[in-house]
């Protein structure tokens, strides 16, 4: 093993111990920056409109009429802020990185179960069309379940990362 590898930094070249280049300082920067503008973007498109965001929701047929679908419309948007920003400055880095995961893997389980109801009425999956809520407008569901998909990859990699550069760190103890 080389210096740089019992460091935690990515080694330079083809050595044995060089971590893969998806583990770069540089291109982890563009991850978390990739993942932090989608979704603060996704998230203002939403804050201020709590009740449209509801009746999305509710069309997907998951969650019944009732509190938890406006508890949902609340909270996500400020949810997806959070974790763009702690993205931004790398404060909780790894638990909004698993937390970009969690929702974005429920978000293709729930866009592939509305899809696969429009299916069994008759329209073919590449047709499937509706505006899923993210705050984009309307899509292709087979489109969405591959955006999806690249933020669940994204979001493994910035948690699984093993060193983070450009990052606020909140330790308050010194070092002696």
């Amino acid at each position: 093993m080389n210096a740089a590898h019992l460091r935690g930094t990515p080694s330079v070249g083809g050595s044995p111990g060089s971590r893969p280049w998806i583990f770069h300082p540089a291109a982890l920067l563009v991850l978390r920056l990739f993942l932090a503008a989608i979704f603060i973007y996704a998230a203002t498109q939403k804050i201020g409109k709590p009740l449209l965001f509801a009746d999305e929701i509710r069309a997907y047929g998951v969650l019944e009429f009732g509190a938890t679908v406006y508890i949902m419309a609340i909270v996500l948007p400020w949810i997806e802020l959070f974790c763009g920003v702690s993205l931004v400055t790398g404060i909780m880095l790894r638990g909004s990185a698993l937390t970009l995961l969690v929702m974005n893997a429920v978000f293709i389980a729930v866009i592939s179960y509305r899809a696969a109801g429009i299916v069994r009425a008759g329209t073919p999956f590449l047709d499937v069309y509706f505006d899923c809520g993210c705050g984009f407008g309307a899509t292709y569901a087979w489109k969405k379940l591959i955006e999806d998909a690249v933020y669940v990859a994204a979001a493994l990699v910035v948690l699984v990362a093993p060193v983070h550069r450009f990052v606020i760190s909140l330790d308050r103890r010194r070092s002696s």
